[in-house]
Protein backbone atom coordinates (compact mmCIF):
# COMPACT_ATOMS: atom_id res chain seq x y z
CA UNK A 1 0.00 0.00 0.00
CA UNK A 2 1.42 3.04 -0.88
CA UNK A 3 1.88 6.51 1.52
CA UNK A 4 -0.20 8.09 -1.16
CA UNK A 5 -3.39 5.93 -0.39
CA UNK A 6 -2.59 5.63 3.49
CA UNK A 7 -2.48 9.78 3.47
CA UNK A 8 -5.88 9.38 1.51
CA UNK A 9 -6.87 7.25 4.21
CA UNK A 10 -6.00 9.09 7.31
CA UNK A 11 -7.33 12.40 5.73
CA UNK A 12 -10.38 10.67 4.62
CA UNK A 13 -11.23 9.04 8.00
CA UNK A 14 -9.73 11.95 9.51
CA UNK A 15 -11.76 14.51 8.23
CA UNK A 16 -15.35 12.58 9.18
CA UNK A 17 -13.95 11.44 12.46
CA UNK A 18 -13.96 15.32 13.27
CA UNK A 19 -17.85 15.47 11.86
CA UNK A 20 -18.46 12.44 13.74
CA UNK A 21 -17.45 14.34 16.79
CA UNK A 22 -18.87 17.68 16.36
CA UNK A 23 -22.74 15.61 15.62
CA UNK A 24 -22.39 14.38 19.22
CA UNK A 25 -21.53 17.37 20.48
CA UNK A 26 -25.46 18.44 18.95
CA UNK A 27 -27.00 15.40 20.07
CA UNK A 28 -25.42 14.97 23.48
CA UNK A 29 -26.51 18.34 25.27
CA UNK A 30 -30.16 17.56 24.29
CA UNK A 31 -30.36 14.07 25.26
CA UNK A 32 -28.81 14.62 28.76
CA UNK A 33 -30.77 17.89 29.87
CA UNK A 34 -34.02 15.94 28.61
CA UNK A 35 -33.83 12.80 29.95
CA UNK A 36 -31.80 13.49 33.00
CA UNK A 37 -28.96 11.02 34.18
CA UNK A 38 -31.11 7.89 35.47
CA UNK A 39 -32.37 7.18 32.19
CA UNK A 40 -29.64 8.26 30.80
CA UNK A 41 -27.68 5.25 32.23
CA UNK A 42 -30.80 3.08 31.42
CA UNK A 43 -30.12 3.87 27.67
CA UNK A 44 -26.60 3.36 28.15
CA UNK A 45 -26.58 0.24 29.95
CA UNK A 46 -28.66 -1.22 27.40
CA UNK A 47 -26.32 -0.31 24.83
CA UNK A 48 -23.85 -1.81 27.21
CA UNK A 49 -25.37 -5.23 27.91
CA UNK A 50 -26.35 -5.66 24.20
CA UNK A 51 -22.34 -5.27 23.36
CA UNK A 52 -22.08 -8.59 23.93
CA UNK A 53 -24.11 -9.82 21.62
CA UNK A 54 -22.83 -7.63 19.03
CA UNK A 55 -19.25 -9.16 19.86
CA UNK A 56 -20.14 -12.85 19.55
CA UNK A 57 -22.02 -11.80 15.68
CA UNK A 58 -19.04 -10.04 14.83
CA UNK A 59 -16.81 -12.48 16.12
CA UNK A 60 -13.59 -11.22 15.46
CA UNK A 61 -13.93 -10.84 11.49
CA UNK A 62 -12.73 -7.53 11.81
CA UNK A 63 -9.15 -8.71 12.52
CA UNK A 64 -9.02 -12.21 11.30
CA UNK A 65 -11.29 -11.77 7.64
CA UNK A 66 -9.26 -8.76 7.46
CA UNK A 67 -6.28 -10.17 7.77
CA UNK A 68 -7.21 -12.98 5.50
CA UNK A 69 -8.45 -10.16 2.31
CA UNK A 70 -5.48 -7.60 3.14
CA UNK A 71 -2.58 -10.00 2.41
CA UNK A 72 -4.33 -10.51 -1.19
CA UNK A 73 -6.60 -8.02 -1.96
CA UNK A 74 -7.01 -8.93 -5.81
CA UNK A 75 -7.76 -12.33 -5.26
CA UNK A 76 -11.29 -12.43 -6.08
CA UNK A 77 -11.87 -16.00 -5.03
CA UNK A 78 -10.49 -15.79 -2.11
CA UNK A 79 -12.76 -11.87 -1.42
CA UNK A 80 -15.70 -14.18 -2.63
CA UNK A 81 -15.00 -17.07 0.33
CA UNK A 82 -14.27 -14.88 3.01
CA UNK A 83 -17.18 -12.56 2.48
CA UNK A 84 -19.46 -15.91 2.12
CA UNK A 85 -18.18 -17.29 5.06
CA UNK A 86 -18.42 -14.46 7.25
CA UNK A 87 -21.80 -13.32 6.31
CA UNK A 88 -23.08 -16.95 6.76
CA UNK A 89 -20.97 -17.37 10.20
CA UNK A 90 -22.83 -14.03 11.35
CA UNK A 91 -26.37 -15.27 10.27
CA UNK A 92 -25.97 -18.12 12.20
CA UNK A 93 -24.41 -16.38 15.62
CA UNK A 94 -27.28 -13.64 15.24
CA UNK A 95 -29.87 -16.71 15.77
CA UNK A 96 -28.07 -18.09 18.74
CA UNK A 97 -27.83 -14.15 19.67
CA UNK A 98 -31.78 -13.78 19.69
CA UNK A 99 -32.25 -16.89 22.10
CA UNK A 100 -29.64 -16.11 24.40
CA UNK A 101 -31.10 -12.17 24.20
CA UNK A 102 -34.86 -13.41 25.38
CA UNK A 103 -33.10 -15.56 29.07
CA UNK A 104 -31.55 -12.61 29.61
CA UNK A 105 -34.53 -10.48 28.99
CA UNK A 106 -36.54 -12.28 31.79
CA UNK A 107 -33.11 -12.79 34.34
CA UNK A 108 -31.11 -9.46 34.58
CA UNK A 109 -32.89 -7.65 36.27
CA UNK A 110 -31.70 -4.12 34.83
CA UNK A 111 -33.39 -5.48 30.90
CA UNK A 112 -36.55 -7.29 32.83
CA UNK A 113 -37.19 -3.29 34.28
CA UNK A 114 -36.65 -1.56 31.00
CA UNK A 115 -37.85 -4.44 28.50
CA UNK A 116 -38.85 -1.89 25.65
CA UNK A 117 -35.20 -0.02 25.93
CA UNK A 118 -33.52 -3.95 25.93
CA UNK A 119 -35.47 -5.02 22.63
CA UNK A 120 -34.89 -1.43 20.97
CA UNK A 121 -31.50 -1.85 21.49
CA UNK A 122 -30.98 -5.17 20.61
CA UNK A 123 -32.42 -4.53 17.05
CA UNK A 124 -28.79 -3.12 16.18
CA UNK A 125 -27.63 -6.68 15.99
CA UNK A 126 -28.65 -6.64 13.12
CA UNK A 127 -26.85 -4.15 11.73
CA UNK A 128 -23.98 -6.15 12.82
CA UNK A 129 -24.56 -9.37 10.51
CA UNK A 130 -24.55 -6.73 7.47
CA UNK A 131 -22.06 -4.23 8.05
CA UNK A 132 -18.93 -4.63 5.87
CA UNK A 133 -16.86 -2.35 7.53
CA UNK A 134 -14.41 -4.67 7.58
CA UNK A 135 -14.51 -5.86 4.13
CA UNK A 136 -13.68 -2.38 3.06
CA UNK A 137 -11.03 -1.78 5.90
CA UNK A 138 -9.29 -5.05 4.11
CA UNK A 139 -9.78 -3.75 0.83
CA UNK A 140 -8.04 -0.40 1.97
CA UNK A 141 -11.25 1.80 0.92
CA UNK A 142 -11.38 3.29 3.96
CA UNK A 143 -13.43 6.38 2.60
CA UNK A 144 -16.53 3.94 2.47
CA UNK A 145 -15.97 3.05 6.39
CA UNK A 146 -16.16 7.21 6.86
CA UNK A 147 -18.81 8.05 5.06
CA UNK A 148 -21.03 5.16 6.01
CA UNK A 149 -20.31 6.21 9.76
CA UNK A 150 -21.09 9.47 9.46
CA UNK A 151 -23.92 8.96 7.76
CA UNK A 152 -25.63 7.09 10.45
CA UNK A 153 -24.57 9.45 13.25
CA UNK A 154 -25.89 12.06 10.74
CA UNK A 155 -28.98 10.26 10.42
CA UNK A 156 -29.32 9.80 14.36
CA UNK A 157 -28.67 13.68 15.05
CA UNK A 158 -31.80 14.52 12.77
CA UNK A 159 -34.13 11.91 14.04
CA UNK A 160 -33.29 13.01 17.87
CA UNK A 161 -33.59 16.87 17.59
CA UNK A 162 -37.21 16.25 15.92
CA UNK A 163 -38.39 13.18 18.22
CA UNK A 164 -36.86 13.33 22.05
CA UNK A 165 -38.54 16.34 23.17
CA UNK A 166 -39.33 14.77 26.67
CA UNK A 167 -38.15 12.47 30.23
CA UNK A 168 -40.10 9.74 28.46
CA UNK A 169 -38.70 10.37 25.24
CA UNK A 170 -35.80 8.55 26.33
CA UNK A 171 -37.19 4.94 25.03
CA UNK A 172 -36.73 6.41 21.16
CA UNK A 173 -33.38 6.84 21.95
CA UNK A 174 -32.03 2.98 21.52
CA UNK A 175 -34.83 2.77 18.77
CA UNK A 176 -33.43 5.25 16.67
CA UNK A 177 -30.13 3.92 17.12
CA UNK A 178 -31.04 0.89 16.08
CA UNK A 179 -33.45 1.88 12.69
CA UNK A 180 -30.31 4.24 11.54
CA UNK A 181 -28.11 1.62 12.04
CA UNK A 182 -29.72 -1.09 10.31
CA UNK A 183 -30.18 1.01 7.41
CA UNK A 184 -26.87 1.92 6.67
CA UNK A 185 -26.06 -1.24 7.52
CA UNK A 186 -27.97 -2.46 4.20
CA UNK A 187 -26.37 -0.04 2.25
CA UNK A 188 -22.76 -0.67 3.37
CA UNK A 189 -24.01 -4.26 2.46
CA UNK A 190 -25.54 -3.51 -1.09
CA UNK A 191 -22.39 -1.21 -1.33
CA UNK A 192 -19.68 -3.43 -0.88
CA UNK A 193 -21.27 -6.55 -3.09
CA UNK A 194 -21.82 -4.40 -6.05
CA UNK A 195 -18.25 -2.19 -5.74
CA UNK A 196 -16.19 -5.62 -5.66
CA UNK A 197 -18.51 -7.53 -7.55
CA UNK A 198 -19.24 -10.34 -4.77
CA UNK A 199 -20.71 -13.63 -5.63
CA UNK A 200 -22.34 -15.42 -2.53
CA UNK A 201 -21.01 -18.74 -2.51
CA UNK A 202 -23.14 -21.07 -0.19
CA UNK A 203 -21.25 -22.29 3.32
CA UNK A 204 -22.02 -25.55 4.91
CA UNK A 205 -22.98 -25.74 8.53
CA UNK A 206 -20.25 -27.74 8.81
CA UNK A 207 -17.85 -24.95 7.30
CA UNK A 208 -19.21 -22.61 9.56
CA UNK A 209 -18.56 -24.67 12.44
CA UNK A 210 -15.11 -25.05 11.26
CA UNK A 211 -14.30 -21.41 10.69
CA UNK A 212 -16.16 -20.58 13.90
CA UNK A 213 -13.25 -22.94 15.44
CA UNK A 214 -10.79 -21.60 13.59
CA UNK A 215 -11.15 -17.80 14.80
CA UNK A 216 -12.07 -18.84 18.46
CA UNK A 217 -9.07 -17.63 19.77
CA UNK A 218 -9.44 -14.43 18.52
CA UNK A 219 -12.89 -13.92 19.38
CA UNK A 220 -12.10 -15.18 23.24
CA UNK A 221 -9.26 -12.32 22.89
CA UNK A 222 -12.29 -9.67 21.99
CA UNK A 223 -14.35 -11.22 24.70
CA UNK A 224 -11.71 -10.74 27.32
CA UNK A 225 -11.32 -7.23 26.19
CA UNK A 226 -14.92 -6.42 26.46
CA UNK A 227 -14.83 -7.90 29.81
CA UNK A 228 -12.51 -5.05 31.42
CA UNK A 229 -13.99 -2.66 29.96
CA UNK A 230 -17.80 -2.97 28.63
CA UNK A 231 -17.96 -5.32 31.89
CA UNK A 232 -17.18 -2.30 34.26
CA UNK A 233 -20.67 -0.59 33.62
CA UNK A 234 -22.46 -3.92 34.02
CA UNK A 235 -21.44 -4.61 37.35
CA UNK A 236 -21.48 -0.84 38.26
CA UNK A 237 -25.46 -1.33 37.23
CA UNK A 238 -25.69 -4.13 39.37
CA UNK A 239 -24.10 -2.69 42.20
CA UNK A 240 -25.11 0.75 42.28
CA UNK A 241 -27.70 2.51 40.88
CA UNK A 242 -28.58 3.82 37.51
CA UNK A 243 -27.64 7.26 38.17
CA UNK A 244 -24.27 6.63 38.74
CA UNK A 245 -24.35 4.30 35.29
CA UNK A 246 -25.28 7.68 33.74
CA UNK A 247 -22.20 9.35 35.82
CA UNK A 248 -19.99 6.82 34.68
CA UNK A 249 -20.87 6.96 31.21
CA UNK A 250 -21.49 10.41 30.64
CA UNK A 251 -17.61 11.02 30.56
CA UNK A 252 -16.62 7.51 29.55
CA UNK A 253 -18.48 8.27 26.22
CA UNK A 254 -17.35 11.41 26.00
CA UNK A 255 -13.73 9.84 26.37
CA UNK A 256 -14.60 7.37 23.47
CA UNK A 257 -15.70 9.93 21.26
CA UNK A 258 -12.01 11.26 21.57
CA UNK A 259 -10.59 7.74 21.34
CA UNK A 260 -13.05 7.62 17.87
CA UNK A 261 -11.11 10.74 16.60
CA UNK A 262 -8.14 10.30 17.44
CA UNK A 263 -7.17 6.42 16.70
CA UNK A 264 -9.54 5.46 14.71
CA UNK A 265 -8.14 6.92 11.60
CA UNK A 266 -4.94 6.46 12.84
CA UNK A 267 -5.55 2.55 13.58
CA UNK A 268 -7.92 1.61 10.55
CA UNK A 269 -5.59 3.15 7.83
CA UNK A 270 -2.54 1.66 9.48
CA UNK A 271 -3.88 -1.68 10.18
CA UNK A 272 -3.06 -3.29 6.40
CA UNK A 273 -0.15 -0.76 6.17
CA UNK A 274 1.60 -2.41 8.88
CA UNK A 275 0.35 -6.22 7.82
CA UNK A 276 1.73 -5.39 4.55
CA UNK A 277 4.88 -4.36 5.85
CA UNK A 278 4.90 -7.65 8.25
CA UNK A 279 4.11 -9.62 5.13
CA UNK A 280 7.18 -8.73 3.54
CA UNK A 281 9.62 -9.21 6.60
CA UNK A 282 9.56 -9.12 10.71
CA UNK A 283 11.94 -6.44 10.13
CA UNK A 284 10.42 -4.03 7.83
CA UNK A 285 6.70 -4.45 9.71
CA UNK A 286 8.83 -3.13 13.24
CA UNK A 287 10.58 -0.54 10.98
CA UNK A 288 7.19 0.76 9.84
CA UNK A 289 5.62 0.64 13.68
CA UNK A 290 9.03 2.37 14.70
CA UNK A 291 8.16 5.29 12.25
CA UNK A 292 4.53 5.81 12.74
CA UNK A 293 4.27 5.02 16.70
CA UNK A 294 5.80 8.63 17.79
CA UNK A 295 2.97 10.02 15.80
CA UNK A 296 -0.07 8.41 17.10
CA UNK A 297 2.07 9.24 20.85
CA UNK A 298 2.73 12.93 20.38
CA UNK A 299 -0.68 13.45 19.14
CA UNK A 300 -2.51 11.51 21.53
CA UNK A 301 -0.56 13.19 24.53
CA UNK A 302 -1.35 16.88 23.22
CA UNK A 303 -5.14 15.93 22.81
CA UNK A 304 -5.01 14.46 26.60
CA UNK A 305 -3.68 18.01 27.37
CA UNK A 306 -6.45 19.86 26.09
CA UNK A 307 -8.75 17.50 27.68
CA UNK A 308 -7.20 18.18 31.00
CA UNK A 309 -7.48 21.89 30.43
CA UNK A 310 -11.29 22.03 28.95
CA UNK A 311 -12.28 18.91 30.29
CA UNK A 312 -14.98 20.20 33.23
CA UNK A 313 -15.92 22.88 30.65
CA UNK A 314 -16.85 20.32 28.44
CA UNK A 315 -18.93 18.20 30.67
CA UNK A 316 -21.10 21.01 31.74
CA UNK A 317 -21.51 22.34 28.67
CA UNK A 318 -22.41 18.85 27.06
CA UNK A 319 -24.30 17.57 29.66
CA UNK A 320 -25.09 20.21 32.21
CA UNK A 321 -24.94 20.61 35.84
CA UNK A 322 -26.51 17.02 36.53
CA UNK A 323 -24.06 15.55 35.53
CA UNK A 324 -20.96 17.53 37.21
CA UNK A 325 -19.91 14.49 39.11
CA UNK A 326 -18.80 12.84 35.65
CA UNK A 327 -16.35 15.59 35.88
CA UNK A 328 -14.27 13.67 37.88
CA UNK A 329 -14.25 10.26 36.54
CA UNK A 330 -13.41 12.40 33.06
CA UNK A 331 -10.53 13.85 34.62
CA UNK A 332 -9.29 9.87 35.76
CA UNK A 333 -10.18 8.40 32.29
CA UNK A 334 -7.52 10.88 30.38
CA UNK A 335 -4.74 8.83 30.13
CA UNK A 336 -6.75 5.74 28.49
CA UNK A 337 -6.63 6.88 24.89
CA UNK A 338 -2.99 7.41 25.47
CA UNK A 339 -2.86 3.93 26.87
CA UNK A 340 -5.34 2.60 24.29
CA UNK A 341 -3.32 3.52 21.89
CA UNK A 342 -0.29 1.61 22.86
CA UNK A 343 -2.26 -1.23 23.21
CA UNK A 344 -3.17 -1.15 20.26
CA UNK A 345 -0.21 -1.03 18.49
CA UNK A 346 1.65 -3.67 20.48
CA UNK A 347 -1.50 -5.60 20.20
CA UNK A 348 -3.06 -5.53 17.34
CA UNK A 349 -0.30 -4.28 15.23
CA UNK A 350 2.40 -6.22 16.17
CA UNK A 351 1.35 -9.02 17.96
CA UNK A 352 -1.47 -9.69 15.26
CA UNK A 353 0.95 -9.60 12.57
CA UNK A 354 3.61 -12.14 13.91
CA UNK A 355 0.69 -14.05 14.71
CA UNK A 356 1.05 -14.42 18.14
CA UNK A 357 -2.95 -14.64 18.88
CA UNK A 358 -1.92 -16.83 22.03
CA UNK A 359 0.16 -14.64 23.88
CA UNK A 360 -2.56 -11.75 23.07
CA UNK A 361 -4.92 -13.78 24.09
CA UNK A 362 -3.06 -15.06 27.53
CA UNK A 363 -2.46 -11.02 28.56
CA UNK A 364 -6.18 -9.55 27.22
CA UNK A 365 -7.39 -12.52 29.61
CA UNK A 366 -5.28 -12.11 32.49
CA UNK A 367 -6.16 -8.11 32.19
CA UNK A 368 -9.66 -9.44 32.36
CA UNK A 369 -9.51 -11.62 35.23
CA UNK A 370 -7.50 -8.62 37.48
CA UNK A 371 -10.42 -6.19 36.04
CA UNK A 372 -13.39 -8.23 36.87
CA UNK A 373 -11.68 -8.36 40.73
CA UNK A 374 -10.62 -4.94 40.75
CA UNK A 375 -14.08 -4.07 39.51
CA UNK A 376 -16.58 -5.64 41.72
CA UNK A 377 -14.30 -4.27 44.82
CA UNK A 378 -13.87 -1.26 43.61
CA UNK A 379 -16.90 -0.35 42.35
CA UNK A 380 -18.52 -1.51 45.82
CA UNK A 381 -16.50 0.75 48.03
CA UNK A 382 -15.93 3.95 45.44
CA UNK A 383 -19.01 3.56 43.32
CA UNK A 384 -18.53 5.09 39.78
CA UNK A 385 -15.19 6.50 40.47
CA UNK A 386 -14.12 2.98 41.56
CA UNK A 387 -15.40 2.08 37.82
CA UNK A 388 -12.96 4.77 36.18
CA UNK A 389 -9.67 3.61 38.48
CA UNK A 390 -10.66 -0.09 37.18
CA UNK A 391 -10.38 0.56 34.05
CA UNK A 392 -6.91 2.53 34.13
CA UNK A 393 -5.55 0.38 35.94
CA UNK A 394 -6.10 -2.54 33.70
CA UNK A 395 -5.14 -0.78 30.76
CA UNK A 396 -2.13 -0.02 31.91
CA UNK A 397 -1.20 -3.58 32.98
CA UNK A 398 -1.97 -5.01 29.66
CA UNK A 399 0.24 -1.96 27.89
CA UNK A 400 2.86 -2.60 30.34
CA UNK A 401 2.68 -6.37 29.46
CA UNK A 402 2.85 -6.56 26.24
CA UNK A 403 5.30 -4.40 25.91
CA UNK A 404 7.47 -6.23 28.34
CA UNK A 405 6.47 -9.24 26.52
CA UNK A 406 7.68 -8.10 23.11
CA UNK A 407 11.35 -7.24 24.75
CA UNK A 408 11.60 -10.75 26.22
CA UNK A 409 10.89 -12.16 22.59
CA UNK A 410 13.66 -9.82 21.19
CA UNK A 411 11.21 -7.04 19.56
CA UNK A 412 11.61 -3.36 20.50
CA UNK A 413 8.36 -1.93 19.59
CA UNK A 414 9.83 1.44 20.63
CA UNK A 415 12.69 3.59 18.96
CA UNK A 416 12.95 6.28 20.60
CA UNK A 417 15.07 7.95 18.15
CA UNK A 418 12.00 8.45 15.94
CA UNK A 419 10.78 10.80 18.37
CA UNK A 420 13.53 13.26 18.28
CA UNK A 421 12.59 16.64 16.17
CA UNK A 422 15.00 15.91 13.40
CA UNK A 423 13.65 12.46 12.75
CA UNK A 424 10.19 13.63 12.88
CA UNK A 425 10.65 16.53 10.48
CA UNK A 426 12.50 14.51 7.97
CA UNK A 427 9.40 11.94 7.80
CA UNK A 428 7.13 15.07 8.04
CA UNK A 429 8.74 16.34 4.65
CA UNK A 430 8.72 12.92 2.91
CA UNK A 431 4.57 12.74 3.51
CA UNK A 432 4.65 16.57 2.51
CA UNK A 433 6.37 15.55 -0.31
CA UNK A 434 4.37 12.99 -1.34
CA UNK A 435 1.35 14.53 -1.04
CA UNK A 436 2.95 17.51 -3.56
CA UNK A 437 3.39 14.73 -6.12
CA UNK A 438 -0.06 13.31 -5.69
CA UNK A 439 -0.99 16.99 -6.91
Amino acid sequence: MSKGKILKNVASLGIVQVANLILPLISIPVISRIIGPEKFGVVNYAATFVGYFTLLIDYGFNFTATRKISQNPENKELRNLVFSEVIYAKIFLFIISVFLFLIALYYVEPLYLEKKVAIFTFLTCIATVFTQNWFFQAMQDLSNVALLNFLSKLLFTVFVLLLVRHRYDYIWIPLLTSLVTVLVSFISYYWGIKKYRIKLISVSFKRIIIILKEENLIFFSTVVISLYTTTNVVILGMLQSQEDVGFYTAAQKLIIIVMGVINMPLAQAFYPFIGNAFGESKEKGIQTVHKLLPIIVIFTILVGLGMLIFGSLGIKMLYGKQFLPSISVFNILIIIPLLVGLSNIFGIQIMMNLKMDKIFFYITSGGSILGILLNVIMTHWLGYIGTAWNWVLVECYITITMYLVLRKKGLNPIDWKQFRFSELKQYSTSIINKIKKRK
